[in-house]
């Protein structure tokens, strides 16, 4: 009886310690996060860490170390402190799959600081991945289109036409989807009228030629009276107006 006292009193103290650091845990990233909310990403990351280290299952603490470290990227430098930050990012996202593989955030995570890097075909496949996660929501659909355009795009070092043919069709395929989500994606009639006139350039029968011509110049058109009509809406939402024009 009294060896039993002793290790359901020992239980006891090694709950409680677990309970106490998962609560310090979470106070880590609370203050983690009010100072990533203040772009002070250098605190922040010193509280995510350390709420991590005090519970390493604190998903969310890992979320926001990542975020973090993108944060702190800017794309288009390749200088050694700045591409630490990527890889430090990149680290963190795949250390979340590890345990999560259908964690959308890391996911969308590594999608966005891959495309910032300029590794497109990473970029492509997990924007992918993410669409296939997240079939709702048009913005992963989006960026596959946008993503197979640039590629396309590259004069200094462009991809084979079987390729580029290839990277069109699906960009156009994708950003279908995404219309189809949200007939009012201003971005993604861009991308598609963008990615109708590569399609045109690799087209060599003249009339199928003026025929993407002439879809494009319309998605064109549309897409400027759409951002225009998004971008009222937007300042009407900020100014509190309805959409009857009332406050």
């Amino acid at each position: 009886m009294k060896k039993f006292t002793t290790f359901a009193f020992v239980a006891m103290l090694a709950l409680g310690s677990v309970s106490c650091a998962k609560l310090q845990a979470r106070d880590h990233l609370i203050k983690g996060q009010t100072a990533f909310k203040n772009a002070k990403y250098e605190d922040a990351i010193n509280h995510f860490k350390e709420a991590m280290s005090l519970d390493p299952n604190l998903t969310m603490a890992e979320l926001y170390l990542a975020t973090a470290y993108s944060q702190q990227f800017v794309p288009g430098s390749l200088s050694p402190e700045n591409m630490k930050q990527a890889d430090l990012a990149i680290k963190t996202f795949e250390s979340i799959l590890a345990r999560e593989p259908q964690n959308v955030s890391a996911v969308a995570g590594l999608a966005f600081i891959h495309q910032n890097t300029g590794q497109y075909q990473k970029a492509h496949d997990y924007y992918v991945r993410h669409s296939e996660l997240d079939p709702t929501n048009p913005i992963p659909f989006y960026a596959v289109g946008s993503v197979n355009w640039i590629r396309v795009f590259d004069k200094a070092n462009p991809p084979p036409v079987e390729e580029q043919v290839k990277l069109v069709d699906e960009g156009i395929a994708m950003l279908d989807k995404a219309l189809t989500i949200n007939s009012e994606y201003d971005d993604a009639m861009s991308y598609k009228n963008l990615l109708l006139r590569e399609k045109a350039r690799l087209t060599e029968d003249e009339a199928q030629k003026a025929a993407l011509i002439s879809q494009a110049d319309e998605l064109f058109n549309r897409a400027l009276e759409t951002r225009k009509i998004n971008q009222e809406k937007k300042n009407k939402a900020a100014q509190g107006i309805t959409v009857d024009g009332k406050k």
